[in-house]
């Protein structure tokens, strides 16, 4: 048993898992480099007519000669979506334009750019609620394994992943009295009936530094919603757009989504809350666990945090690596373990092991950690 959480400055907490995008992929999310084709490839896209889909198609024509429309896509060879995406938003930050896309004027398609960034994210949330609504429930196997091992409030999360397959893991532990804590506060809590504050004693702490489907903030009150087992981008944004205002102020909801670029906004006060306290319990970790995630380098702000960790603890880190899958070639494996050894050093446990394996027998890599 594992009893040492203490309240205050005393808090420890022992194993941190991190879950990159190769833990949602085991249950059926595309990769980054799948994104576009799945997408355009579907029978969705190509039976759309809404303003969305049309201006996406006009977008990847002018820019990359692609017609979506007309071309044999299994032939098409796709931007990556930091490319596409970092184009549009260097663009927003230098306050420069494209031929027919500009930012802000007075012509008829004033903001035209923005609106292709919003269509980019929302492009991610509609093709993740489709690919993920057949899930094999690994996310749930692994909760119910740390429930089991007495080991649940001992650990903590961090998820690049917008979809919300670890947080629906997490909400079915309330039946057993153990809250989830994002580690910010939502408008919810002075709601009557609604989404209720984590009890510290009771909590597992889940940290999503690039944002979630089921938050919504609200740009006048700087307020953020929760909407709990529900993917409101998804649902609201892009499927019930009446329901997508404020209740107390009728402003329009955005997504807190920060999409995969280089040029990545980090400016929201919620956002940074998340980094702080990521950083702060991330010191507290013994054993941190990478799970799906092949640290790409776009992700500098993680590579920023993770090194900042690992110069500022006050006591070694076991650092482990789990991102194999069947067809996964050596070459591929020993080029991600360059790139964790090349960032941390040289001592990294890199096991070839799938998300799947882990999941059911975690105990395996956390050895004495769960003892």
């Amino acid at each position: 048993m594992l009893g040492h959480r203490q309240k205050g400055d005393d808090i420890v907490e022992k194993i941190g898992i991190f879950l990159g995008a190769g833990a949602s992929k085991a249950e059926g999310a595309p990769l980054q480099n799948e994104i576009f084709y799945e997408y355009f490839s579907s029978e969705d896209f190509n039976n759309s007519y809404d303003e969305m889909d049309r201006e996406l198609a006009t977008f990847f024509y002018d820019f990359f000669n692609i017609d979506l429309d007309n071309d044999s896509l299994e032939n098409v060879v796709f931007p990556t979506f930091e490319e596409a995406l970092g184009l549009i938003d260097l663009a927003i930050r230098r306050k420069e334009s494209f031929v027919g896309f500009d930012i802000v004027n007075r012509a008829s398609n004033s903001g035209r750019l923005r609106f292709i960034s919003q269509y980019l994210v929302f492009l991610i949330a509609k093709l993740l609620n489709k690919k993920l609504k057949k899930s094999n429930n690994l996310h749930d196997q692994l909760v119910e394994r740390l429930y089991y091992l007495n080991i649940i409030k001992d650990t903590f999360f961090i998820s690049t992943n917008y979809d919300i397959l670890i947080d629906n893991a997490l909400v079915k532990l309330y039946n057993k009295d153990i809250y989830l804590d994002y580690g910010i506060d939502f408008k919810n809590y002075d709601q009557e009936n609604d989404w209720q504050r984590p009890v510290f004693d009771k909590s597992v702490h889940l940290f999503k530094p690039h944002g979630s489907l089921n938050w919504l903030y609200c740009p006048t009150c700087n307020q953020i919603e929760i909407t709990p087992r529900e993917k409101g981008v998804t649902t609201r944004l892009i499927n019930e757009f009446h329901r997508a205002t404020c209740k107390k102020c009728h402003t329009v909801y955005r997504p807190i989504i920060i999409p995969p670029s280089f040029y990545k906004d980090m400016s929201n006060v919620f956002i940074e809350t998340i980094w702080n306290k990521a950083e702060y319990y991330l010191k507290q970790v013994n054993h941190l666990i990478f799970c799906g995630y092949s640290f790409p380098d776009a992700d500098i702000h993680i590579k920023y945090l993770l090194k900042r960790i690992q110069i500022n603890s006050d006591h070694p880190i076991k650092i482990t690596v789990i991102n194999y899958y069947d067809g996964k070639s050596d070459t591929s494996c020993k080029e991600e373990e360059i790139r964790y050894k090349r960032f941390f050093g040289q001592k990294i446990y890199y096991e070839k092991m799938s998300f799947e394996s882990f999941v059911k027998e975690p105990e395996k890599i956390l050895g004495s950690d769960c003892c």
